[in-house]
């Protein structure tokens, strides 16, 4: 049996969100948009039998009356317009994450003094461990307007199944080509799964992907998991209590009387959780990362990019650059303009709260991020339609740009209320 084992508690639910203000309208913040209407066009939605034939579970999505029966267009000029943004800005995100870590501003973004080690390891040896894979939100392109960085989902991005999966069917169910989308990242996926087993040569290929077991992170988790089974991993996918941690043996399961060892390790788990919640497993993490006794993804440095504090550094670095929405530390660099609260670390828009330009709040998520502190983003409208529903673009990195979908939602704030739109190339 391995020593020195930490096995983790199981997690308690989600706690519930608190009720949120009346939405506000898009208009009502900035009345003069364009709108996407023209781009939209209408299937049969999906039943939840038939999606169910996807396979992996996928029904949960309809139960949550989550997808629609829209896509939007896009245009071959604005998908790459989408991918030459994030080409840009993964690699401005590197210098940022590159400055926190010679200069050591650690605390602007929330990073626990027990994270520090296994970040600046990581980093300095980031060649042998890159991202998997990442979620840029973008505003503006579809509207005519520039891209801009609203934030970098890059530790735990969700959304996956309906991108992947999903968002396919549905473009044939429209009647389009399967070409009609720009959807390259399972393959894309692979192909990083790939380099970073041969940037790692001493190492089997056990793979181990770990959740706290809600559907959700579940349903993103199995996609990472076939992705990699396809490869030729041997690949088991565990919630996190169940998994045996060693700071001397490495990571394990149980199975039966024997112990099965993982050198690669997935966790859609976030770092900061970890680091503040499970620190005995933290320094755990520390030790096999040093060690070099396991790989565990995303890697450390991801937290970086995460925090929502880097995009202030992003602004003190390059300020004005045009991918980029200047955010500060204080309310006051706003005086009569439209601006967002935001906390460091938070999730499906918790803890997020809209100024317009006299200072008054036009809406407010609660949540369970109100403990960290904040940083201040200059507000941007988002494409809208006539409704007043705003449209967000997710545009997946792995290694490259590698899918783009949508989520819809009236109001200002996407949350977790927000509708899955899918895509489709007009040209």
């Amino acid at each position: 049996m391995p020593t020195a084992v930490c096995k983790v508690q199981p997690a308690a639910p989600p706690l519930p969100v608190l009720p949120v203000r009346a939405k506000a309208s898009a208009a009502a913040v900035n009345p003069v948009v364009p709108m996407v209407d023209d781009r939209l066009v209408e299937f049969a939605p999906y039943t939840k039998k038939e999606v169910k034939k996807i396979g992996r579970g996928l029904e949960w999505y309809v139960e949550e009356e989550y997808l629609t029966g829209e896509l939007l267009g896009v245009s071959q000029s604005e998908v790459q317009a989408y991918r030459d943004a994030c080409a840009e800005l993964y690699d401005m995100f590197e210098q940022a994450a590159g400055h926190v870590v010679s200069n050591r501003r650690w605390q602007e973004l929330g990073i626990p003094a027990n994270a520090t080690r296994i970040i600046e390891y990581t980093w300095e040896n980031r060649y042998r461990y890159p991202l998997l894979y990442g979620r840029f939100d973008l505003a503006g392109v579809i509207d005519g307007r520039p891209a801009k960085l609203i934030e970098f989902n890059a530790d735990t991005a969700t959304t996956l199944p309906e991108t992947v999966d999903i968002q396919p069917h549905q473009l044939q169910r429209a009647g389009f080509r399967p070409d009609q989308q720009f959807n390259l990242f399972y393959d894309l996926l692979q192909e990083q799964m790939l380099k970073i087993r041969e940037l790692h040569p001493e190492k089997s290929g056990e793979f181990l992907v770990t959740t706290l077991g809600h559907t959700e992170d579940n349903l993103n988790s199995f996609l990472i998991a076939d992705a990699a089974r396809k490869l030729g991993f041997h690949t088991e996918m565990l919630e996190l209590p169940e998994v045996v941690f060693s700071p001397e043996d490495g990571i394990f399961i149980e199975r039966g009387k024997e112990y099965l060892p993982f050198d690669f390790c997935f966790k859609l788990i976030p770092w900061e959780f970890i680091a503040m919640e499970e620190p005995g497993l933290m320094n755990i993490f520390t030790e096999l990362t040093l060690k070099e006794k396991a790989v565990i993804l995303n890697p450390a440095y991801s937290m970086l990019f995460q925090s929502k504090g880097i995009l202030k550094i992003l602004w003190q670095l390059f300020p004005n650059h045009p991918y980029l929405l200047e955010t500060t530390d204080s309310p006051r660099d706003f005086r009569r303009r439209p601006y967002v609260e935001k906390v460091l670390f938070g999730r499906e828009g918790e803890n997020v709260q809209v100024f317009d330009e006299t200072g008054r709040s036009r809406e407010r998520n609660y949540g369970d991020f109100g403990h960290f502190p904040k940083v201040y983003q200059s507000y941007t409208q988002l494409p809208v339609d006539s409704d007043g529903d705003i449209y967000q673009a997710g545009v997946y990195y792995t290694g490259q740009a590698a899918a783009l979908s949508f989520r819809r939602r009236d109001g200002l704030i996407v949350d977790a209320d927000a509708e899955f739109i899918g895509h489709y190339i007009m040209d």
